[in-house]
């Protein structure tokens, strides 16, 4: 936060920190909190970086820039180069960057590499923010739970349910605990509470509001095994537009004799179903360490499933 508003300076900061150790979180409310001070900021969608950096530069006040999954594509970070020597040769440091991503080793020097010095010099990063890998302390997931059920609580408007976390022997991650806790407070759970439990009931509250959401705004009724391939793509192939998302969707369980306007739905389902990130058509902004996890349920439940992904992943 000082950093944020300090005049001029340097003008990078990193934000480091595994899947699931709470990076976004913490860039949210930083935002939340840098919008009473006058600091106007505005996230990087992936593929626009350069624009991003072009448009900064036309307003009068402090601006920052968060760029989040800066290590999720060399094309990202192609892009990412050209909005750093932008801001680079700008006359002042009023616009200034945070860059999060899970490591910064293999690509952060290739990029300064390929700099002009002078620029380089100037794009030296503030400082660092180095998020804990996971929440290995018994007292800290501990009173780390019992916070965020009650924050969940009256985000649901519920009683603060009495629970507890069980059955933890190793270090959890912070998504982890926090979807642990979010379903504690809306199912208003009592008692011992046990991880994998709470994940998997929390996977099946989404799955029930998926298909409640696809009745109500597409008529869509498909099978729950259907959905669930179809969530599994969108998550980890996604899709650069429309036409190709249709594509992919064929090569699915369920949905290789379905009719092509069935399937173009579809794909119009899945894409207002969450935030895109918006580099790709379709490429749902969803907690990488819980998606991950999902995805890779369906993909025990279903034998048939990794061999049509990776159909669907070749499909131009």
């Amino acid at each position: 936060m000082d950093w944020c508003q300090t005049p001029d300076g340097k003008r990078i900061w990193q934000v480091v920190g595994s899947a699931g150790s709470g990076k976004t979180r913490l860039l949210i409310e930083a935002v939340e909190q840098l919008a009473d001070e006058h600091v106007e900021c505005g996230w990087v969608r992936h593929g626009h970086a350069v624009a991003a950096a072009e448009a900064a530069l036309t307003r009068r006040g402090r601006v920052l820039l968060l760029v989040d999954d800066v290590d999720a594509s060399p094309r990202q970070q192609d892009d990412l180069a050209g909005m750093l020597t932008t801001l680079a040769r700008a006359p002042s440091g009023r616009v200034k960057i945070v860059l999060c991503g899970r490591e910064f080793a293999s690509w952060w020097a290739q990029i300064r590499a390929a700099m002009d010095p002078a620029d380089q010099a100037i794009l030296s990063p503030a400082g660092r923010t180095q998020i804990p890998t996971a929440l290995a302390d018994a007292n800290d997931q501990f009173q780390q739970f019992h916070g965020a059920v009650r924050q969940y609580a009256r985000y649901f408007d519920r009683p603060v349910p009495s629970a507890s976390l069980t059955g933890v022997t190793t270090a959890i991650s912070v998504a982890e605990l926090h979807a642990a806790a979010a379903i504690t407070a809306y199912q208003g759970l009592t008692g011992p509470i046990e991880l994998t439990t709470a994940l998997r009931q929390l996977f099946t509250a989404e799955e029930t509001w998926w298909r409640m959401n696809a009745a109500e705004h597409s008529a869509i009724t498909l099978p729950l095994a259907t959905l669930q391939g179809a969530i599994a793509a969108a998550t980890l192939i996604g899709a650069d537009n429309l036409e190709q998302a249709v594509r992919r969707l064929a090569q699915l369980p369920g949905l290789t004799s379905s009719t092509n306007e069935r399937r173009t739905e579809l794909a119009l389902w899945l894409r207002q179903l969450y935030a895109q990130r918006g580099g790709q058509w379709l490429d749902p902004h969803l907690p990488a360490y819980l998606a991950d996890r999902y995805a890779a349920l369906c993909v025990v439940a279903h034998p048939g499933l990794p061999a049509a992904l990776a159909a669907a992943a070749l499909t131009t």
